[in-house]
C-alpha cells in the first residue's frame, strides 16, 4: 500500500479509536434503546460500516467500483432489512464480515490486516447475536 496515497495507513490510531467507538456505541445502543429499535440500530450500524473501504479505495484510486458495488449491495440489504425483513440486516452484516475476510486474502482495495480480521470477528459475532435474537 502506498503510504502517501493511503488514507488509513497513516491514521491507524484514528482507525483503531473509531473502530473501538463503533463497537462501544453499538453495544450501548442495543443496551439503552427499546427492543423495538433493534433492527433500526442494526441497519444503521451496518450502513455506516461500509464507508471505510470506499474512503480507502478513493484515496488510493483503486477498486473504487468494486468497493462501491459491494457497499451499495450491503447498504440496500441493510435498509430492506430494517424496513421489511430483519434477516436481510443479518445477512448484510455477515456479508460485510465475509468481505473483510476476502479483503484480508487480497480482494478489493488493500487494507490493514489487523482491521479486516477484527472487523470480521465483530461482524460474525454481531450477526450471530442478531440471528439468535430473531429466532427467539
Amino acid at each position: 500500500m502506498t503510504a502517501a496515497l493511503s488514507y488509513f495507513q497513516s491514521r491507524q490510531k484514528l482507525l483503531a479509536i473509531l473502530g473501538t467507538l463503533y463497537v462501544v456505541f453499538l453495544l450501548l445502543s442495543h443496551w439503552q434503546l427499546p427492543k423495538a429499535h433493534v433492527w433500526w440500530i442494526a441497519g444503521f450500524f451496518s450502513i455506516i460500516m461500509n464507508f471505510v473501504y470506499i474512503k480507502e479505495a478513493r484515496a488510493l484510486r483503486q477498486f473504487v467500483r468494486v468497493e462501491t458495488l459491494v457497499a451499495t449491495l450491503l447498504i440496500v440489504l441493510s435498509c430492506l432489512g430494517a424496513l421489511w425483513y430483519p434477516p436481510l440486516v443479518i445477512a448484510a452484516i455477515f456479508g460485510h464480515g465475509c468481505w473483510d475476510i476476502a479483503k484480508h486474502l487480497g480482494a478489493g482495495v488493500p487494507f490493514l490486516s489487523w482491521y479486516t480480521l477484527s472487523c470480521f470477528a465483530v461482524d460474525t459475532l454481531y450477526s450471530g447475536a442478531l440471528l439468535l435474537y430473531w429466532i427467539s
